[in-house]
């Protein structure tokens, strides 16, 4: 998965510098296009004499290693020193992304926000309390994968593994049948980009409650896998 990075580089310059300014940049620029992982940069002038630059690198990595190169810095410094009456400097993580080109009608995009996952944790709890098992398959991927210990002990043929939405729905239709007062206590959800882990408490009448970890692993806004891991 992609993991861009943006920085906005928002500069004031010195009365008086802006020739001098322009032909050293022309140097720094030509340094950093050909960095590896450099995507795109672009300027912009306000009004008020505020420059504005956007510029993209594919990865923090090589974000680091342009501000870590050792003629860039030598630049910064002398930005500082010569050019500069104020700026500011924000690296911001790509979290969403959309395209659209309307000469092909083409469109593309990504979504890397922790806050979706963890929506659709608290969506999977919600739908597992209220037993609603076509709300909780269509949170899954045609060909999610889910393993669980319990699985391996009910089925060992399986190995612990179900693959596909019948396999899914079969096991938690037999489980609510089964279990009609089974429930979870959430007690934690950590979520990332492409994976959000959520803990609980499984409770059901006349057994020991148990700690449970379950691991969600998403893509294109689908469950792919779930793992579970008791404690």
């Amino acid at each position: 998965m992609p993991d861009p990075r943006v920085i906005v580089f928002r500069s004031e310059l010195r009365d008086g510098v802006a020739d001098a300014y322009n032909q050293d940049g022309e140097v720094i620029y030509g340094l950093g296009v050909a960095m590896p992982g450099f995507v795109a940069i672009k300027d912009f002038t306000a009004d008020d004499g505020e420059r504005v630059a956007i510029v993209e690198f594919d990865s923090a990595e090589h974000l680091a290693a342009w501000r870590d190169h050792a003629e860039h810095r030598a630049a910064q410094q002398r930005g500082r020193d010569r050019y500069f009456s104020r700026y500011q400097i924000q690296v911001c993580s790509v979290l969403r992304e959309a395209r659209f080109d309307a000469a092909t009608g083409a469109r593309a995009g990504f979504e890397r926000d922790p806050a979706t996952a963890r929506s659709l944790a608290e969506r999977w709890l919600a739908c597992f309390a209220a037993r609603d098992l076509d709300g909780l398959l269509a949170l899954y991927a045609d060909d999610a994968t889910h393993t669980s210990p319990k699985i391996r002990t009910r089925h060992p043929e399986t190995g612990g593994v179900l693959r596909g939405k019948a396999a899914l729905r079969a096991w938690w239709r037999d489980s609510f049948e089964r279990l009609p007062a089974l429930r979870y206590e959430p007690t934690a959800i950590t979520a990332a980009a492409d994976r959000v882990v959520f803990e609980y408490v499984r409770r059901v009448p006349g057994e020991p409650d148990l700690p449970v970890a379950e691991s969600l692993e998403i893509a294109g806004g689908r469950i792919t896998a779930s793992r579970v891991f008791h404690g």
